[in-house]
């Protein structure tokens, strides 16, 4: 019994149709027909009730689905546990990643981690969506801010700290504010995203909390987008240190608040490594996040 078929199968039945387990594999139909097909004259019996315009699974797919449910992870993995027997790193190692971190910082670090571990080939994936680590399959994910409680193990690779900020002709042209509240009045450069748009938070240093009201005058779901208007004078920025860092030390913009921590949201602000937690964890994704961690120290 193949391997790929189970894993198909168990595919078909989470995305609930032949044609969607296709378009997310990017192979045709008929691939995903001819699978099933297989494992249900190799199992002797029928899998899915069809119709026309919907699958369902029989008794005898819904039974082998459970039995799936508990070993077909730990078959998936068995070829990385296997290879723990070895030193060396190596495989397909799927990550996923937000646009701005990936662009801006994986972008540079990955080549060199794949010309210091040949046999491991990345696969990275860009989204700003939670993406389901186990179910899309994914090695490890790398996620910012707080995490949500799961069983997941979460490593922190960078501390981060975020700027509220301005470019120099900004500020010549409608003048720096003096108090946080005076950000209200101004136009602000916002995330679409719920709780980063419409509030602002600072810390200072006695521990003080100040929430900002803001006015979102522009909004882009790619930080570097953010960033590249900020620069040329669209209005005032809230980013982290990881994606305005040289520009804040070239003087291309300005921190405004330097005396306060800022924050769109909480102040749990690390990007952290997440992936699942298995008995053995592959050497592939171990290797990663300690080079992230040693590399990202350098900059950060």
């Amino acid at each position: 019994m193949k391997l790929a078929n189970l894993d198909l199968f168990e595919d078909v039945c989470r995305r609930g149709s032949f044609s969607a387990a296709a378009r997310a594999r990017n192979v045709a139909p008929s691939v995903v027909s001819r699978a099933i097909a297989a494992l249900e004259a190799e199992l002797g019996a029928l899998l899915f009730y069809r119709t026309t315009r919907k699958i369902a699974p029989t008794e005898a797919g819904t039974l082998l689905l459970r039995e799936l449910e508990q070993h077909l992870e730990a078959l998936r993995v068995l070829p990385a546990t296997l290879a723990e027997a070895t030193d060396v790193p190596s495989g397909l190692l799927r990550v996923s990643a937000s646009h701005s971190f990936g662009i801006h910082c994986l972008g540079r670090l990955i080549p060199a981690f794949c010309d210091a571990y040949p046999q491991v080939r990345v696969e990275l994936s860009l989204t700003d969506q939670v993406v389901d680590i186990v179910g899309e399959r994914f090695d490890l994910a790398l996620r910012h801010g707080p995490l949500a409680d799961s069983s997941m193990i979460a490593v922190p690779v960078l501390r981060t700290r975020y700027h509220v900020c301005a470019s120099p002709a900004y500020l010549a042209a409608k003048g720096r504010p003096a108090r946080l509240s005076d950000i209200t009045a101004r136009d602000c450069l916002t995330f679409p995203l719920a709780g980063f748009s419409d509030v602002w938070r600072f810390q200072d240093a006695g521990g003080e909390v100040s929430d900002v009201p803001i006015r979102s005058a522009m909004s882009a779901n790619s930080g570097i987008v953010l960033r590249d208007c900020a620069i040329r004078g669209q209005g005032i920025v809230l980013l982290s240190n990881w994606l305005i860092g040289a520009d804040l030390a070239a003087g291309r913009l300005i921190d405004l608040f330097p005396d306060h921590v800022a924050t769109p949201s909480t102040f749990q602000t690390a990007i952290s490594a997440v992936y699942p937690n298995r008995k053995f964890t592959p050497k592939k994704v171990s290797a990663f996040v300690s080079f992230l961690r040693i590399e990202l120290a350098k900059s950060g």
